[in-house]
């Protein structure tokens, strides 16, 4: 099948010939700087070059074992980070369970999960919300909801546009290539409701998505309006 395409290449930013093949060793399992140099074939100080950087780097950790005879021996493993950098392909399986569900269950099923799992997020939020006791402030909220955005991978950010309207811009869409064959279930079966039900539980947000990455756009910008606060205000001047 053309789609299982597969790359082998680890991540360009440890791509020098012996970070990578340090990377490949750590893969089989926590070693020593020796036996890493053993491997090699260089100095045992050259590797502690090279695994320094990568623990600066969060590609590598390391610990002391307690070893019956002589000092503690120090083990190198790779860290959770360093694992990421050998090729995941997260999207072509979502992409593929998103298939077949639609397959299965057909578009109004697929609507049904996805919303289902942007009310889930939205809770953890709301729930973050409330233990930062800002639910009864909807700029603060905002906020909080953009704070956690950006924990997300969306690189997002939020402005003022006029008393009770905020624009919420992202420059990263974590679910690209799934956006792009499901823009309206991804876009705004997700990402328009987690913003819709994070809000929702305090105010009458209106959320609308007024530019897309997926559509073309270099970001998306979704416009959010307190109108809890506009229909009081109507309410009051009549």
């Amino acid at each position: 099948m053309q789609y299982l395409t597969y790359n082998s290449g680890i991540n360009p930013a440890f791509s020098g010939d012996t970070k990578k093949t340090i990377l490949e060793l750590l893969l089989d399992g926590p070693k020593t700087s020796g036996e890493i140099a053993d491997k090699l074939q260089i100095q045992k100080s050259a590797v502690r070059i090279h695994l320094d950087s990568m623990q600066a780097q969060k590609a590598v950790t390391s610990y002391f074992k307690i070893v019956r005879l002589g000092r503690p021996r120090k083990i190198y493993e790779l860290t959770e980070s360093g694992r990421e950098l050998f090729p995941r392909r997260y999207d072509l399986i979502l992409s593929l369970i998103v298939k077949k569900i639609e397959e299965t269950g057909g578009r109004e099923q697929l609507n049904k999960i996805i919303k289902s799992i942007a009310d889930d997020i939205a809770a953890d939020i709301r729930e973050r919300i409330e233990k930062n006791n800002v639910s009864g402030s909807f700029e603060k909220s905002l906020k909080m909801l953009n704070s956690v955005s950006n924990e997300m991978g969306f690189g997002s950010s939020i402005s003022k546009e006029g008393s009770e309207t905020y624009s919420l811009i992202s420059r990263n869409c974590i679910l690209h290539k799934l956006a792009l064959d499901h823009q309206d279930a991804i876009c705004h079966g997700l990402h328009d409701r987690i913003i819709q039900k994070t809000l929702g539980e305090k105010v009458n947000a209106d959320v609308e998505l007024k530019e897309c990455i997926a559509l073309g756009n270099n970001y998306s910008k979704h416009i959010i309006t307190n109108k809890s606060v506009e229909r009081k205000d109507k309410a009051s001047s009549t």
